[in-house]
């Protein structure tokens, strides 16, 4: 009986103390400990130079371009001061939902300079689909009297923020007149 109580004794002993052990390397290994830091003075914490960081930020290794952007020209509903188009998403990949935005800028050609008359940003569903969108603008073409024409482009991601399969078809340029 006692035999048993001394074996159970130096059992217990012996798990402590590995246990101890364990937790003393755990704390050794953690970046947290005070004793871990550096010891700096006033004269030294001044002039320490930090090693380049290794880190580097990237996509992940699976980005695969989900899915596409598409546009086209609605002539008979563009004007020289609305651009009217329709906007197509491709599926992205199963299991997709949502909405994505996609962001959409008009630039108007004044005296042979593209300038931004419109920025806005439309949901489309990750599952797929079209939208078709007329959007009005104040434009340098509209002076009234005479027959007025105006070159309008519209840019599809301009920032560049989705990955797409085809990175190419995102511009459409169109001629839009008002009669005078």
């Amino acid at each position: 009986m006692i035999s048993g109580k001394v074996s159970a004794f130096l059992t217990l002993l012996i798990i402590l103390s590995l246990a101890s052990l364990v937790a003393g390397q755990m704390n050794r290994d953690t970046p947290f400990l005070g004793s871990k830091l550096p010891d700096t003075d006033s004269f030294s914490a001044g002039r320490v130079q930090a090693p380049a960081s290794s880190l580097r930020i990237s996509e992940p290794y699976n980005s695969q371009p989900s899915s596409d952007l598409m546009i086209a020209a609605d002539a008979a509903n563009t004007t020289c001061d609305s651009v009217s188009f329709q906007l197509t998403m491709t599926a992205a990949p199963a299991g997709s939902s949502g909405y994505q935005p996609v962001k959409v800028r008009i630039l108007e050609s004044r005296m042979g300079k593209p300038t931004s008359v419109a920025d806005l940003t439309l949901l489309m569903p990750a599952s797929g689909g079209s939208v078709h969108e007329t959007i009005g603008f104040v434009s340098a073409a509209g002076v009234p009297g005479g027959n007025r024409s105006n070159e309008i482009t519209v840019v599809l991601d301009p920032d560049g923020e989705l990955s797409e399969t085809d990175e190419n078809n995102n511009v459409l340029t169109v001629a839009g007149s008002c009669p005078g």
